[in-house]
């Protein structure tokens, strides 16, 4: 019959429905175990009920994107599970890739693994850069290194600093030298580059924009003292 034609609206037991928008009916034609479809039904079409439903559906939804609304707009209430835990970045390694101008000696190590400074290799960097004229080691600035460090990095980490003076003893200070040189307290090196120039090396120094930088006929000085230049 012609009225069969038409799918019909909550045939069976207990038509399920797919929220406010429609409801979802079984057609009759393919029998009641196939799967429903959904057919969108105005909503002043729909039984009290279904109208009635409709409302408290959208008196909550716009209750509680006010709710959250709220809560968001202000950081000091954000709710644990509202903020997203982020992964820490990995912690960067620092290392140094130097040799001795007049030992041939060669420090290649990381020096810095993340969250400290590693005492082992400062302590072989100290020997390395010790005053070959009397043998006497100091102690060296760990900033030092991170400052030979980023020079390195704006060049080539493929390709050695040259150190040419580090640590100096008071009783060996050269003559002409500044009686409070930073070489005396390890907070000073000299160095130079096996491709650059000095006026080259030291524009890439200047890049840093900080600590002490000079610039000589054969190297450039760099020291972890306030920041000028010469």
């Amino acid at each position: 019959m012609a009225g069969h034609d038409r799918p019909h609206v909550g045939v069976g037991a207990n038509p399920p429905t797919q929220g406010c928008e429609g409801l979802a009916y079984w057609d009759v034609r393919r029998g009641l175990d196939k799967a429903p479809t959904t057919l969108t039904i105005p909503e002043r079409l729909m039984p009290f009920d279904a109208q009635q439903s409709a409302y408290n559906r959208r008196a909550f939804l716009f209750g509680a994107s006010a709710a959250l609304t709220g809560l968001t707009a202000s950081p000091s209430f954000a709710l644990p599970f509202f903020r997203r835990n982020e992964a820490p970045e990995p912690a960067e390694t620092r290392s140094l890739f130097m040799v001795n101008q007049r030992t041939e000696e060669v420090f290649h190590e990381v020096y810095f693994n993340g969250e400290a400074y590693l005492q082992e290799a400062l302590d072989r960097f100290s020997l390395f850069s010790r005053d070959l004229r009397n043998g006497e080691v100091g102690e060296m600035d760990p900033h030092l290194l991170d400052l030979a460090s980023d020079v390195q990095k704006l060049i080539s980490v493929e390709e050695p600093l040259i150190l040419t003076h580090g640590f100096r003893s008071s009783s060996r200070n050269v003559r002409g030298g500044a009686a409070n040189s930073r070489h005396l307290h390890g907070q000073a090196l000299d160095i130079a580059h096996p491709r650059l120039r000095p006026r080259e090396l030291h524009q890439h120094a200047a890049a840093l924009g900080r600590g002490g930088l000079g610039r000589y006929a054969t190297f450039i000085h760099i020291d972890t003292g306030p920041t000028r230049q010469w």
